[in-house]
């Protein structure tokens, strides 16, 4: 049963157990995420306690997930090429701007494009590609809010006695 936990980021520790299995730690894998707040982000790191099985779990990543990964790239330079072109194309068959102008602007939009393709692919499709041993390892401790006035985390844990036990192991300190 998952479980919820707000601590302060400060005094947030970790029993010397893997957040996965509960077995003993070996390392420690850094969970990270960006929270915007208006103008400003804060980039909020934790590191957690791993044994060398999990661990290597999170590190790596499964053939379809490289897979989708390199698919996701190529795709984006496609798109990002074609883009350009047909629009340096359409610009010259129209006579419309100056050729500085429209290589710069062409090289502009044919960037972003490739960007977000390959982004979007990279960082929101080929998660859902990774083997179930990776998601476990990933999700085991989730990092969803962030309280920059005090410092603040809120955790979601998959182990209920583990979130009981990080909860103890931070209130002492």
């Amino acid at each position: 049963m998952p479980k919820t936990i707000d601590v302060q980021q400060s005094k947030l520790k970790f029993p010397a157990v893997c957040v996965a299995c509960m077995s003993p730690a070996a390392k420690t894998y850094q969970i990270e995420k960006v929270f915007t707040f208006g103008k400003t982000s804060y980039e909020v790191g934790i590191p957690v306690p791993m044994c060398d099985l999990h661990y290597r779990f999170a590190k790596e990543k499964s053939p379809a997930e490289r897979l989708v990964g390199w698919l996701g790239l190529v795709i984006g330079l496609v798109v990002g090429a074609v883009s350009s072109g047909a629009l340096l194309v359409y610009w010259s068959k129209t006579e419309q701007g100056n050729l500085v102008l429209n290589l710069f602007s062409a090289g502009i939009l044919g960037c972003g494009l490739f960007l977000t393709v390959w982004a979007a692919t990279a960082f929101w499709l080929a998660p859902y590609f990774a083997g179930s041993d990776s998601k476990q390892a990933h999700n085991a401790v989730r990092l969803t809010h962030y309280w920059p006035k005090d410092q603040f985390i809120r955790l979601d844990f998959e182990n209920e006695q583990l979130a009981e036990m990080v909860e103890r192991e931070s209130s002492r300190g």
